[in-house]
C-alpha cells in the first residue's frame, strides 16, 4: 500500500511538473514573440544619417547637443553612438549613424535619444544625410525582418489590407522596392514577383531590412 501511494504520489507530481513546464514554455515563447516586435525600430518620418564633417575625427560624434525646442532650453550632450538605432532595419558604413527623425524645422531634426522614447531637437550638419522614407526606399532592394505575423508578410494587390492577397513573402526573399505610398511599398524582383507590402506596420514600426545606406 506504502509504495502504492508513493507511486501514485510522483506520478502525479511528475504530471504537475510535466504541465507546469509546458506553461513556462508557452509564456517563454509568447515574451519572445512580444519582444522580438518590441526591438523593432519605430520609422518616424524619415531617417538621419551622422557622420564625422572629415575621416579621423570620430570625436565629434561623441557631443551631440540636445534641446527641448530648436535652440532653446538644453537638455543633454549625447554620444551618437547611444542614440536609438535603426537597426535591423538600415546598416550605415561603419563610422555612420543612422537614427529616425520624428519631427524636422528647417535645419533642425527631433529624434529620439534613450530607449524610453524621450525625444529632443539636434542641429543639422553639413556632413550630415536626411531623407524622408518615400525618398529614401525608391529603388532599393530590401527584405523582410523575421518573426513576423503572417498577416504583415502577404504581399497585396493594392496597397490595402482589405486588398486580395497575392501570396506570402519569406524573409529569405530579396526585392526591390518601386514606389512608396504612405505605410506600403510596390516592390517587385526577377523571379516574377510583384505587388504591394507594408514597409511599417500601423503602430510605425519597421518591417524590412533595407540594403544599403549612404556613401
Amino acid at each position: 500500500m506504502i509504495r502504492q501511494r508513493i507511486s501514485r504520489n510522483c506520478t502525479r507530481s511528475g504530471s504537475m511538473a510535466f504541465r507546469l513546464a509546458i506553461a513556462i514554455a508557452a509564456t517563454l515563447v509568447f515574451c519572445s514573440a512580444v519582444l522580438g516586435a518590441s526591438d523593432r525600430p519605430r520609422a518616424g518620418a524619415g531617417v538621419l544619417f551622422l557622420r564625422p564633417a572629415f575621416a579621423g575625427q570620430a570625436d565629434e560624434m561623441k557631443s551631440i547637443v540636445l534641446y527641448v525646442t530648436p535652440g532653446i532650453e538644453r537638455i543633454a550632450m549625447v554620444d551618437a553612438a547611444r542614440l536609438p538605432s535603426l537597426a535591423p532595419s538600415v546598416f550605415p558604413p561603419a563610422g555612420v549613424y543612422a537614427v529616425a527623425v520624428t519631427g524636422k524645422r528647417g535645419g533642425w531634426f527631433r529624434v529620439a535619444y534613450d530607449a524610453a522614447g524621450r525625444q529632443g531637437w539636434l542641429e543639422g550638419r553639413r556632413s550630415w544625410d536626411y531623407f524622408s522614407w518615400p525618398d529614401f526606399l525608391p529603388g532599393r532592394f530590401a527584405a523582410l525582418l523575421s518573426d513576423l505575423r503572417a498577416t504583415l508578410t502577404q504581399l497585396r494587390a493594392e496597397p490595402s489590407d482589405d486588398s486580395p492577397s497575392l501570396g506570402r513573402i519569406l524573409p529569405e526573399q530579396r526585392f526591390r522596392i518601386l514606389e512608396v505610398s504612405h505605410d506600403w511599398a510596390r516592390v517587385g524582383n526577377e523571379g516574377g514577383l510583384s505587388g504591394w507590402l507594408r514597409w511599417r506596420d500601423r503602430d510605425g514600426k519597421l518591417l524590412l531590412a533595407v540594403e544599403g545606406g549612404v556613401e
